[in-house]
Order: structure tokens, then C-alpha cells, then sequence
């Protein structure tokens, strides 16, 4: 059985987040997790509340660990999902992340717009978890 290490959960409540047309845009960052001394697997979840803008054909939603630093992405294979133009959509995340040592670690969901010709945005009420956990 895996020991729980840390935990977040943080929710976009300040605002909207504008969706530069096709720009990739962070929404939103965990707190920094403490890992343990070894390795460890994080689990990363959440919910992408997302209005798009005009010509939007899909979006794509991406989680990074390190953003800043070793800007890992846990989904590298990133799936466009069918989106509509103008709509709102509730895109549902969960990833998990093998880590080698006991870095902090801080995951920060992304949000790219496919097609689009106007902004969107990432909206109040997105939100996302992570559990480290013993690896």
C-alpha cells in the first residue's frame, strides 16, 4: 500500500484566465510538494473549465511539473480534444508522474486553443489536485 507523502488542491477562483488564440496559457500551479528523499509517483487531477473563442476547432490540456525550471510535460502525447466555437467545455485531467529524487515539485495546467482566430479563456472553478506518494 502507498504512503501519502503531500497533498494540493488549488481552484482558479481570482478570475478568468484569457486563452490568447492559439497560445498555450497556464490557468493555474499547485503549491510546491515535498517528495520523499527517494523516488515517488505524484498523481495529478482536475477539472479545465474552458470557454473558447471564435474559430476554435479543439483544445489541448497539458500538466507540467517545474515549469520554471525542468519543465516536464506528464502528457507528452497531448490529444486534441473536439471542441466547438464559442461554447463552454468541462475537461476532466488525471496524470500520473514517476519522480527519481526528492525535489519540490509544482504542476501548473495548460491550455491551448486549436484554430483559433479569437480568445478564450480558462474559466473561475478549474481546478487541480496532486498526491505524492510513495513510489
Amino acid at each position: 500500500m502507498s504512503q501519502i507523502f503531500s497533498a494540493d488542491s488549488q481552484m482558479l477562483s481570482s478570475g478568468n484566465v484569457t486563452l490568447v488564440t492559439t497560445a498555450e496559457t497556464t490557468g493555474l500551479s499547485s503549491n510546491a510538494l515535498h517528495g520523499p528523499f527517494g523516488t515517488c509517483k505524484v498523481k495529478v487531477s482536475g477539472v479545465a473549465l474552458i470557454s473558447t473563442g471564435t474559430g476554435v476547432t479543439g483544445v489541448q490540456v497539458r500538466v507540467r511539473r517545474n515549469q520554471s525550471a525542468e519543465n516536464i510535460v506528464l502528457n507528452p502525447g497531448t490529444q486534441t480534444i473536439a471542441a466547438a466555437a464559442s461554447t463552454i467545455i468541462a475537461v476532466p485531467f488525471a496524470f500520473n508522474d514517476s519522480v527519481p529524487d526528492g525535489r519540490d515539485l509544482v504542476y501548473s495546467l495548460t491550455v491551448q486553443q486549436v484554430a483559433a482566430t479569437g480568445n478564450g479563456s480558462i474559466l473561475t472553478g478549474t481546478e487541480i489536485d496532486s498526491t505524492v506518494i510513495s513510489g
